[in-house]
């Protein structure tokens, strides 16, 4: 997933959409952002920085 920001600010039921975005992933998934991610799911995210 690119900006999970970008899918919260993009209209009103934007944080839906990013439920079933993040629920969707069969095994892994790896989120890309540079903006800060939207507080619902920091908690959730394990800070793991690697160098690509």
């Amino acid at each position: 997933m690119v900006e999970p920001s970008a899918i919260v600010q993009a209209e009103p039921r934007s944080m839906n959409r990013l439920y079933v975005a993040l629920t969707r992933a069969v095994s892994r998934l790896h989120i890309v952002h540079s903006a800060p991610l939207p507080l619902a799911i920091r908690p959730y995210c394990r800070m793991r920085w690697r160098a690509l």
